[in-house]
């Protein structure tokens, strides 16, 4: 992936770790998380508190000619989509069945590429997988809740994904799970 600067901090970055904002046909600023909305966009460290800096010093308007309507709304609605995206992203793993939901099944099953567990799983059923299952990824983005909606339960602290065929599923999942962890690291303020 090609660097971006981040009219925040002046960095280049991965894209995978940026936000890419255009202007709306009526001058608000929207975000594109697919980056495929048409017009020239600007790019923006992947943070709650970056998006806040940008509306705050009115940078936006100097870049694209755009603004916010309201941040935190818009902060809202950013942290929603990027959790329907990582969902979205499992899901479709799960019906491509490269995605494996359950402590058991995911220990009897053997090697995985990533473990996710629900932030309030145990912590050392949380090492003893990680280790069994050699993956080379984890997150604790997704709730149990969300967790048990992907794999068709009503809760669910454990799920693997493979990659073999299924490689740019995982890849993908795993993109989005960053991103929305990424988004919510320097703001302890908003709950998932």
């Amino acid at each position: 992936m090609a660097d971006r600067t981040c009219i925040v901090t002046g960095s280049a970055l991965p894209r995978d770790q940026l936000i890419r904002i255009v202007s709306g046909p009526d001058g608000v600023a929207v975000v594109d998380l697919a980056e495929k909305l048409p017009g020239r966009g600007v790019w923006v460290t992947n943070s709650a508190e970056a998006l806040r800096h940008v509306a705050d010093r009115g940078l936006l308007r100097r870049s694209i000619d755009a603004q916010f309507d309201d941040i935190e709304s818009t902060l809202e609605q950013v942290g929603h989509l990027m959790r329907m995206r990582a969902m979205a992203a499992a899901s479709m793993a799960r019906r491509a069945g490269a995605l494996i939901g359950g402590a058991g099944k995911l220990a009897a099953e053997g090697a995985f590429d990533g473990l996710l567990a629900a932030p309030d799983a145990s912590e050392r059923e949380f090492r003893k997988l990680s280790s069994r299952l050699e993956v080379s990824w984890t997150s604790r983005a997704l709730d149990s809740e969300a967790l048990g909606q992907i794999c068709g339960r009503p809760s669910l602290a454990f799920a693997a994904i493979r990659g073999g065929k299924a490689q740019k599923m995982a890849e993908k999942l795993r993109f989005e799970l960053m991103r929305l962890e990424r988004f919510y690291a320097a703001s302890a303020c908003h709950a998932r």
